[in-house]
């Protein structure tokens, strides 16, 4: 059946069906598809972003923690050096009656010239106060640190083996009145 000419232009084309159905109708299912698509996209990525950035945190906060223990490891390990000098002058002074003049000596007698250096990298040898004994009161200072390298304190060992961690003024006092004790004994 063919139609006529007529019956033809009564009914739109299908091109005239395209151009109105792209200028005034939307097909609304497929705009709320659309929209609840970028909607959990968004909320997808945010979570992502909130993920990455906690982890960064975390990873920051365990990096400073490491740095932390690092350092007072550091810290630990020069005031178990100390303990150990001062085991090694008791030892010394059992033998020679008296703690040796100098740390030199101490080392000629046998202990690791590694020893009598602060292990922070920055660190220096430790400061021996010689002419004591064991009989000198147990707050003079034997062996110190000179740089404050503990953040900010020095280690400090004491004639009665104590072990100390304090402020480069703190050091200075005791070191001070170590020294007028012992120009008081002479």
């Amino acid at each position: 059946m063919v139609k006529s000419k007529k019956e033809f232009l009564g009914q739109p084309s299908v091109r005239q069906k395209f151009i109105s159905a792209k200028r005034g109708s939307v097909d609304v299912g497929k705009l709320i598809g659309i929209v609840i698509s970028l909607i959990v996209l968004g909320l997808i990525g945010f979570g992502v972003s909130r993920i990455i950035k906690s982890m960064g945190e975390a990873g920051s906060q365990y990096s400073g923690a490491m740095v932390d223990t690092k350092r007072k490891a550091v810290a630990l390990q020069c005031q178990m050096n100390l303990h150990t000098i001062w085991q090694n002058l008791r030892m010394y002074a059992i033998e020679k009656e008296s703690f040796p003049p100098s740390l030199k000596t101490l080392v000629d007698w046998g202990v690791d010239s590694q020893l009598l250096r602060c292990t922070a990298p920055e660190g220096g040898q430790y400061l021996y106060i010689p002419g004591q004994n064991g009989n000198m009161p147990g707050q003079n200072v034997l062996v110190y640190e000179l740089k404050a390298v503990h953040e900010g304190r020095c280690n400090l060992l004491r004639v009665n083996g104590q072990v100390e961690l304090l402020t480069p003024d703190q050091v200075q006092a005791a070191v001070t009145k170590t020294y007028t004790r012992l120009r008081e004994r002479r």
